[in-house]
């Protein structure tokens, strides 16, 4: 777990990463509860006690927290198989992500185009260094001098229908990107929610750097 991110992992789990003056999950449980979450469940794998330690029951931070503790990686959505009694749509965040998203807004969203997962998405622009050619066959039909190429990202954030679990097998890998096409194949109503808020995944040295510079400056405010 955290390899892209040695030698920073070496001995800490990568949600325990301090950015400013707080690791990076205790900056999401805060956003949690003040979007009145309380519940919550963090699925532990690397040096699982430093987390527990760190967070106790929850009860210092206002909120209620249990754990599911992986033996061995089972992907980002394997872990949701061993979650029980689940009956109300389910928020999962990467433990890395550090963002600004208005989570209530994002309910208020998946409720609305009734969801049966909501992944949010970011927009990422690639700029292309050169000129462009379209063409048919050699024929040229178009030039476009150094465009900028516009995608929606996977942000790491989705909220799902308890139903969705019932596609989750009880052993094994999953990654969310496989739930999602799973969930697809059902002909699922799977929506995405664009983020514009403030949003950066820390899997590297630079994004870690790239968050205490924008924490420092006030860019990040959370």
């Amino acid at each position: 777990f955290g390899q892209r991110l040695r030698p920073l992992t070496q001995n800490t789990p990568k949600p325990l990463l301090t950015i400013g003056a707080k690791p990076v999950i205790e900056r999401t449980v805060e956003q949690l509860r003040g979007a009145g979450i309380k519940n919550i469940s963090i699925t532990t794998h690397f040096q699982a006690d430093k987390i527990k330690d760190h967070f106790g029951d929850g009860s210092d931070f206002g909120v209620n927290i249990q754990y599911t503790h992986e033996n061995e990686p089972m992907g980002t959505a394997g872990a949701l198989s061993m979650l029980e009694n689940v009956d109300e749509p389910l928020l999962v965040i990467n433990g890395d992500i550090l963002t600004e998203v208005d989570f209530r807004a994002l309910q208020a969203f998946h409720r609305e185009h009734g969801s049966d997962l909501t992944v949010a998405v970011r927009k990422y622009e690639i700029p292309v260094p050169f000129g462009v050619i379209k063409a048919e066959g050699v024929r040229v039909t178009h030039l476009v001098e150094k465009p900028v190429l516009s995608h929606f990202i996977n942000a790491g954030i989705y909220l799902l229908e308890p139903m969705v679990l019932e596609h989750v097998p009880g052993t094994g890998r999953l990654d969310m990107t496989d739930l999602i096409e799973i969930l697809l194949k059902k002909n699922a109503v799977v929506t995405c929610f664009p983020i514009h808020e403030y949003w950066l995944d820390i899997g590297q040295v630079g994004d870690y750097i790239q968050a205490q510079e924008d924490v420092g400056s006030g860019k990040f405010k959370k």
